[in-house]
């Protein structure tokens, strides 16, 4: 370091330098520039825009100031006589447009490798002000040291590539404002002299460059010894705009190109009107004890017979009151330094992401060039190193800029796909991630999919969001309005052909915050459903748990309390750009990584744990007591302890029974984790037995259930097997059930897209050997659904497990018949096997797929549809009839193909029309219309319809279905109409509707011409998008 004496000579002969040099351009009046105290809307031109680049650390990001918004609020009220618009890349504070190229806590080194894109915006005018930290006497900041003369040689730099890339642009540098501490003022004075000379040197050749003195900023108006108070900023915002009136005005030129976009501001900007949030009603309805006694003994008429037809549906409304506990929904924060995990890419990282390209459960690194979004990717092998994907690192060529890159799983495959968003209107193009393949272009597989959503109003890069919020794997579509509000359109897949979206509305009211960037969504608790998160300004998170209620996707948002109480942020940076979110060691838990200035990648392991279980979660149905009906099981969520209600059917005077063992305490202290503890028969003694799969090998552990103990404390008895099967993957996509009808349950694993490997349960209870054996003649090809909503249950009666999904948004489900029949010894060729398709047997009754269960209610021995109340566990029962009397809301659908989209159906079997009226995103009415058996027809799909799936409009009258139409067949224009067609009548009545009134009535429609209407309207097939 330099002596002090010398510092300040050296200083003095650069300013007389600044005076006597001879230039060829026009100075200012005095150098550096003092202020002089020019009152506001003094114009700086005659007319030209100022376009101005504020650059700088936290106190040009205006920290900690109430309104964030630092000096720049101030400067442009002062400059009211120019056309004025800030650049930048950095946005914060409350303003209008409150961009700039600062980061609070870096120096200037960051700055300069940082500011490319911020320049590349063309400022005419740029204000820095930069030093504070290179002074730091805390080394963790002052990252290069803080020698005052090596830190203006970087302040050179930093100039030299403003003046490189914006060369018809002022450059106005601050002799930075001085500090009250004294460990950091001494080497601040001495920068601060030396600021002159670095800036004369630029000037004297021909770069209008100037140095402004902000030394004598009254540091009463520091409130920490460093950052301006809300009237220091605006003292300071003051003096920058003093400063610039004494600019030449014909240094000033016309900004180059046009203004910066501002994504946030394109389709409508942030939404100002998104919908609270509707969680419906509860279908668990309350009926009297004689209701519910008449639905089971009605149910239960057809005892033991094999139904061959599609059941029907006897409402039992709620059995019980449910005894199940939720979660205290908080995380519980814990994270593991594991330093650097992968090297040095050399690529720029503010265009690295972390994603799952190759669908091994693990975020790979991922960078997307700015220009053209072309994409190079590591593949993460973590523990172990990362590799370079596709043909040395190249997976596949862009199709836009980065910015208008969106990468995410569409279809539940685990790949994330590539998809391209118009800022204009949020509409969406995507490209199908299939994975490696040495026969593609790059060694990976992207197949064109076309436009998968048309957008929405408000939707853009800034507002728009993918996150998977009902956990079934697929990314949904979401817009972040103002204060952090958001709107959801649910993404429901389409057999993995297609995607559709079932507009849900409003799912929060918002957060409060001003900076939408900081807003994100990941799954940091490992439930499977993203949650809300926010960056701070120290990289820090807060934020709230997606908790399920009965309406998928809807959720109950639970704050997490107390200041970063979701993670606290890292000595290496204070920019929360530098930071990604993502499952890097493949635990399911999103993990917290810095990616450095030179690509590197450094991890933290999240650790932290969360109880988000509803008291659902924990309810199972087995048959405890081997009377062949299944029991209303709770397993302690942390043990996997048993509490048994016995099932004692309908009773006259309850309307149903169930029965406490051991007085509601547990019977079994447990094993393992509710979420790893299934109950199946496996030794055909007509009990379940409680076994634990491994979560991550599928390996499963056995403790036969031998029914009543009288010896035992808790009167009942399990025998310890020990482990019989090794497994064949994550214990998540394992089920257990009897496939081929012997009465032992079979080991059935489940692939990515839903197809089977099982294995035949080989019982041999003497063991060792082999207890199960390959039964590849009943695995199922798959349905590419997620396996999540695949449940082996047997629905007609046939005492043979049939494949069943359960679609998550809404409880509908669709059965594969189990076509398994063993002939003996000489008439094996006439054996059969394999799965026949059914239709969809139930069209959901208003609950999400995770609280429905599928049990034995009665001696019918077929699975009944039930579902629990997600606060409480409380059981509602839709008993499995098998005759022509059911009362099913929404009831069974009776034709095949494309029903399965149809989730507001009337009930009876005998209906006119079935109707699939989502909220769409941005399209227009279209109708797919196709015969029906010996039905007239009927309309698979409609675009457009109701506001949202509860309106009025979406609910069955009596045994028919309403219809909606946005442009009227028999009604005048600007109204709506809706159709009844009752079963026994041939022809079609209605009304014609305007805001919900009743204006005109039409009747004696007959179904032709009903069709003739529809055909008058059609634009064309859809894409199946709704």
């Amino acid at each position: 370091m330099r002596p002090h004496g010398l510092t300040t000579l050296a200083s003095l002969v650069s300013l007389s330098l600044y005076f006597t040099q001879a230039v060829t351009q026009e100075l200012p009046p005095g150098l550096p520039l003092q202020h002089a105290s020019t009152a506001p809307g003094v114009a700086v031109t005659n007319g030209t825009k100022l376009r101005i680049l504020p650059v700088g650390d936290s106190i040009t990001v205006g920290w900690p100031g109430d309104d964030h918004n630092g000096y720049r609020k101030q400067l442009r009220s002062d400059l009211s006589a120019d056309k004025v618009v800030f650049a930048g890349t950095e946005r914060y504070g409350s303003m209008d447009d409150p961009y700039f190229a600062a980061w609070s806590g870096n120096t200037i080194k960051y700055m300069h490798d940082h500011i490319d894109e911020s320049l590349a915006q063309k400022p005419n005018v740029i204000l820095l002000h930069a030093g504070a930290n290179d002074m730091s006497p805390d080394s963790s900041v002052s990252t290069e040291g803080r020698d005052p003369a090596a830190a203006a040689e970087r302040l050179g730099a930093l100039i030299d590539k403003m003046i490189q890339k914006c060369p018809d642009a002022t450059i106005l540098v601050a002799m930075i404002i001085s500090t009250t501490r004294p460990t950091q003022a001494p080497q601040t004075a001495q920068f601060q002299a030396l600021v002159p000379g670095v800036v004369q040197t630029r000037s004297a050749a021909g770069k209008h460059v100037i140095a402004v003195d902000f030394t004598r900023f009254p540091t009463a108006l520091l409130r920490d010894g460093i950052h301006p108070t809300d009237g220091g900023y605006r003292t300071m915002g003051d003096w920058w705009y003093d400063f610039m009136t004494q600019i030449p005005p014909s240094w000033i030129s016309v900004p180059e190109g046009p203004d910066p976009v501002r994504d946030i501001s394109t389709n409508g900007g942030p939404d100002e009107n998104i919908p609270p949030l509707d969680w419906g009603t509860s279908p668990i309805t309350v009926k009297t004890p004689s209701e519910i006694f008449e639905a089971g003994k009605t149910a239960s008429l057809e005892s033991r017979k094999i139904c061959k037809v599609n059941p029907h549906w006897y409402s039992t409304g709620k059995l019980a009151s449910g005894r199940g506990v939720n979660g205290d929904f908080k995380f519980r924060s814990k994270w593991e330094s594991v330093g650097q995990v992968m090297p040095a890419t050399g690529l720029d990282p503010k265009f690295a992401r972390l994603h799952d390209m190759d669908g091994d459960g693990k975020a790979d690194y991922v960078w997307i060039d700015p220009d053209t979004g072309a994409i190079r990717c590591w593949l993460n092998k973590y523990p172990n190193a990362w590799v370079k994907a596709g043909n040395d690192g190249l997976l596949a060529d862009g199709r836009g800029p980065s910015d208008s890159i969106f990468l995410a799983d569409m279809n539940g495959d685990g790949l994330d796909d590539y998809l391209v968003v118009n800022p204009d209107d949020g509409s969406a193009d995507i490209y199908w991630n299939h994975g490696p393949d040495a026969g593609w272009a790059h060694g990976w597989k992207f197949v064109e999919g076309g436009q998968i959503a048309s957008g929405v109003p408000h939707a853009n890069w800034k507002t728009l969001r993918l996150a998977d919020m009902n956990g079934d794997g697929r990314a949904d579509y979401l817009t972040i309005g103002v204060r952090g509000s958001a709107a959801l359109w649910l993404n429901q897949g389409s057999l993995g052909t297609d995607v559709r979206w079932l507009g849900q509305g409003g799912i929060t009211a918002g957060s409060g915050v001003t900076d939408l960037d900081t807003i994100f969504f990941a799954d940091i608790d490992g439930d499977g459903r993203d949650d809300y998160l926010i960056f701070d300004d120290e990289a820090g998170i807060s934020g709230y748990l997606n908790i399920m209620t009965q309406k998928s996707g809807l959720p109950l948002f639970a704050k997490q309390e107390g200041n970063q109480p979701i993670a606290t942020g890292i000595k290496n940076t204070k920019n929360w750009r530098d930071i990604r979110i993502a499952d890097v060691d493949g635990d399911g838990k999103a993990d917290y990584s810095y990616i450095a200035s030179d690509g590197s990648v450094h991890l933290w392991l999240n650790r932290g744990s969360a109880d988000t279980s509803r008291a659902s979660d924990s309810v199972v149905f087995a048959d405890i007591d081997g009377d062949t009906i299944d029991d209303y099981v709770i397993l302690g969520h942390d043990s996997g302890s048993i509490s048994v209600y016995l099932n004692k059917g309908p009773d006259e005077g309850m309307g149903w029974k169930f029965e406490a063992l051991n007085g509601g305490e547990p019977i079994a202290s447990g094993r393992a984790p509710a979420s790893q503890i299934i109950f199946a028969d496996i030794n055909r003694d007509d009990l379940d037995d409680y076994l634990v799969l491994d979560p991550v090998t599928g390996a499963l552990r056995v403790w036969l259930n031998e029914g009543r103990d009288s010896g035992s404390a808790t009167g009942w008895k399990f025998k310890e097997m020990g482990q019989i099967a090794s497994g064949l993957g994550p214990g998540a996509r394992v089920r257990m059930a009897d496939i081929d009808g012997d009465g032992y349950a079979d080991y059935i694993f489940l692939k990515p897209n839903g197809g089977t490997t099982i294995y035949r349960n080989n019982w041999s209870e003497g063991g060792p050997g082999n207890y199960f054996v390959p039964f590849p003649k009943m695995d199922a090809s798959g349905i590419n659904e997620n396996p999540d909503e695949i449940q082996f249950v047997d629905i007609n009666g046939d005492e043979k497990a049939d494949y069943v999904w359960t679609r998550k948004i809404d409880g509908v489900a669709k059965v594969w018949y189990n076509n398994y029949e063993f002939k003996e010894e000489g008439d094996e060729d006439k054996s059969r096997y394999g799965w026949r398709e059914g239709s969809v047997f139930a069209s959901g009754v208003g609950a999400n797929g995770d609280n429905v269960r599928y049990a034995i209610m009665d001696k019918s021995g077929r699975a009944s549809y039930v579902v629990l109340d997600p606060a409480t566990g409380a059981p509602a029962a839709w008993l499995n009839g098998c005759d022509d009397k059911g009362d099913s809301p929404r009831g069974p659908v009776s034709c095949e193909g494309g029903v399965a989209n149809n989730p507001y159906h009337p009930a009876g079997d005998s209906f006119g029309w079935a109707v699939y009226i989502p909220e769409p995103i941005g399209l227009t009415p279209a109708y797919e219309v196709q015969e029906c058996g010996s039905h007239f027809l009927k309309v698979l799909k409609k675009q457009g319809g109701c506001e949202t799936p509860t309106s009025w409009g979406c609910d069955a009258y009596g045994r028919g279905v309403l219809l909606h139409f946005d442009t009227s067949i028999f009604c005048g224009k600007g109204q709506v109409q809706k159709a009844v067609w009752d079963s026994t009548n041939p022809q079609i009545g209605g009304e014609c509707i305007n805001h919900g009134n009743s204006q005109d009535k039409w009747s004696g429609k007959s179904p032709i011409e009903i069709l003739l209407g529809i055909l008058s309207l059609l634009p064309g097939p859809s894409k199946g998008k709704s």
